[in-house]
């Protein structure tokens, strides 16, 4: 239980120095924007009747631009989970709940979190169909060399990219939705990002026979973004999909994972 705490925590802590801009400088409306430093955690959406379209980007891959990373995620229509990223505007308090329900009528979505069947042991491919399986692969920092990854939770995603080509990223399905998130510098002691899994969902992993080496190092070792169409990973600190999953979901999360030494 103390693990679990730290963890989330950690996870909390991760995305609390990240801020929103809401501003439209050709209208009449502000827009304040606040530092989610506080930041709790919320489920959305808040009613159960309410539209529960979001993007997930937990196993997406990324093209990067001006310092800006774009990339390819999944249109969902199920609850998620996200950092609260409270704001106010006109007056009125607001959250990322509000800005999903806003965004359907208006032709965007945000980037919020629901555990990705792909990555979880008892998927099935042949069933769901929802592409081959994955793992959550750790890319250890301890060493002192920090790398890049993306951080998504709370990216803006404009379904104007639909059935479209995207650069990088390749024509964007209807099912599919390219979100602009910031590049984020990894901390000690890590990170974790969604990666190819070579076996079964579940499969012993022995010797790291399901994991990809090449993939690992490409993804683990970004070590800067200066560069246009350098390519990351969505990531997020060690621990943080298992205890967001575990909060969504109301029972332990179970993943196929990748750690190499």
């Amino acid at each position: 239980m103390i693990l679990r705490i730290a963890l989330f925590t950690t996870a909390i802590l991760f995305v609390s120095s990240s801020f929103l801009t809401f501003a439209d400088s050709s209208s009449s409306s502000t827009t304040t924007t606040t530092d989610s430093s506080n930041a709790k955690i919320v489920e959305c959406p808040v009613s159960g009747k309410a539209p529960d379209t979001f993007a997930l980007c937990a196993t997406a891959t990324c093209w990067t631009l001006d310092g800006v990373a774009y990339c390819k995620c999944e249109v969902m229509n199920e609850e998620s989970i996200s950092i609260s990223f409270d704001y106010e505007e006109n007056g009125k308090s607001k959250n990322v709940c509000d800005l999903l329900l806003e965004g359907v009528p208006n032709g965007y979505t945000v980037s919020t979190y629901a555990t990705p069947r792909q990555v979880e042991t008892d998927y099935d491919p042949k069933v769901e169909k929802l592409g081959p399986p994955m793992g959550y692969y750790t890319c250890d920092t301890r060493s002192g060399t920090q790398a890049y990854g993306a951080q998504c939770d709370g990216g803006l995603c404009f379904k104007s990219t639909q059935g479209k080509e995207f650069p990088g990223l390749g024509y964007i399905k209807e099912n599919e939705i390219v979100c602009s998130c910031p590049p984020t510098l990894s901390n000690s002691p890590g990170f974790q990002i969604a990666g190819p899994w070579k076996c079964k969902p579940g499969d012993a992993n022995e010797n790291n026979q399901c994991c990809d080496q090449s993939y690992y190092n490409d993804m683990c070792g970004v070590t800067s973004v200066k560069t246009t169409g350098t390519v990351l990973a969505v990531n997020a600190p060690i621990g943080t999909a298992r205890v967001l999953s575990a909060k969504l979901d109301g029972k332990p999360a179970r993943f196929n994972a990748c750690r190499f030494q």
